[in-house]
């Protein structure tokens, strides 16, 4: 081969090579745009696909913060992770520290049924209900659970103040029949009692025994009265009353069944911060009556009573707490039921007629249970500020 055909050799080779490379670049660069348009369509169908992500994040918060039911999400480890506003409501605690605690004392878990349980919470008693389900992915797996708790204690409030109603219907009828069959043979056994009493030496054995037949009678007369005020639905005959004279009364008409002579045993005390409120004052003053009485029969050596009397929250509360043995839990719901009692000489009335009278008030009645570490009872009434 001549120098000259090398020279054309090694120039046709040269422009195959640039040729070749041409079309590699072209193809390289259509390449190049075809990927840069798809990946210019996947990232707007990303951008789409987070924004109805987030769409749909916002509606889930929105669903979670309207819910009246506390909603508590859980991850596989069966750690808290989020946690609705009812739910932080419900367990008295914030999101972010139930979900640094990743537990909450008041959450069953996988144990809850949907059966009511008391719990307390910021000191107050509450009845819950919660039902666990558990959260799985697309392939069947376990990612996580959620709790739904629910607050029953309004509930179940209603619910003892329908049964305490009925309660209170079966004792009007009782009540009127009791009164009618036996105030008449009664009153006859207290008169012939008092007849006999006058016949009798004043100093004899008979004449007091005379005088505690009068005595039983009367006792006998004064539940019968009790119970037809419980039953009895009455009017309440509304007035404008200061609150100090209406405590300072209700103390001094309880002192007097103090042991005669030993009244100076009992330390009570009457802090009184509210201004003038319309309410029946016989009933109220009867009401706070019993509370104070209650108190001071519940320490028989002696103690201290502290009667308290402020506005709370749109209401009056007249709270009365002593340093007496206390009411255990399982007894505080109890207390107000006609005829429960813990005295061998109660009658079971006292609290019953508080309750009824807190009603009519349009009000509640509550005890506070005594804590474990603490004796003393507090029991209270809350009533309407401004009642029609």
């Amino acid at each position: 081969m001549t120098r000259v055909d090398e020279v054309q050799l090694a120039s046709f080779d040269a422009g195959e090579v640039v040729r070749s490379l041409s079309a590699i670049s072209q193809e390289l660069l259509s390449s190049y745009e075809k990927l840069a348009q798809r990946a210019e369509r996947v990232e707007h169908e990303l951008v789409v696909a987070n924004e109805e992500l987030a769409r749909k994040v916002a509606e889930l918060d929105a669903i979670l913060a309207a819910l009246p039911s506390g909603v508590v999400v859980r991850d596989e480890s069966g750690r808290i992770v989020r946690a609705n506003q009812s739910a932080c409501a419900i367990l008295g605690a914030s999101e972010a520290s139930l979900v640094s605690a990743g537990v909450h004392a008041h959450l069953s878990g996988r144990e809850a049924s949907g059966e009511c349980r008391e719990v307390e919470v910021d000191g107050r008693r509450r009845v819950l209900a919660s039902r666990w389900s558990e959260i799985r992915d697309a392939h069947g797996a376990q990612c996580g659970s959620v709790e739904i708790v629910d607050d029953r204690t309004a509930v179940e409030g209603l619910e003892e103040r329908v049964r305490s109603q009925s309660k209170m219907a079966a004792l009007g009828n009782m009540a009127g029949g009791i009164a009618h069959e036996i105030r008449n043979p009664l009153n006859a056994v207290r008169g012939f009692a008092e007849l006999l009493k006058r016949e009798l030496p004043a100093d004899g054995k008979a004449a007091r025994y005379a005088s505690r037949i009068c005595d039983g009678a009367a006792e006998a007369d004064q539940i019968i009265s009790s119970m037809m005020s419980l039953a009895a639905r009455e009017r309440l005959s509304l007035e404008l009353v200061e609150p100090r004279p209406l405590v300072e009364d209700a103390v001094a008409s309880a002192m007097r069944v103090a042991p005669s002579g030993r009244a100076s045993e009992w330390k009570v005390e009457c802090v009184v911060d509210a201004p003038s409120f319309r309410c029946d004052r016989i009933k109220l003053r009867q009401a706070l009556r019993n509370l104070v009485a209650n108190s001071l029969q519940a320490q028989p050596n002696g103690g201290w009573v502290r009667v308290d009397c402020r506005v709370e929250g749109g209401e009056l509360a007249l709270r009365v707490a002593d340093g007496g043995p206390g009411i255990p839990r399982e007894l505080a719901r109890r207390v107000a039921e006609p005829f429960f009692t813990t005295r061998a000489e109660g009658t079971g009335l006292g609290l019953a007629l508080v309750h009824a009278i807190a009603d009519l008030h349009g009000g509640r009645f509550e005890v506070s249970p005594t804590k474990a570490h603490a004796g003393g009872a507090e029991v209270s009434i809350h009533i309407p500020l401004h009642i029609a």
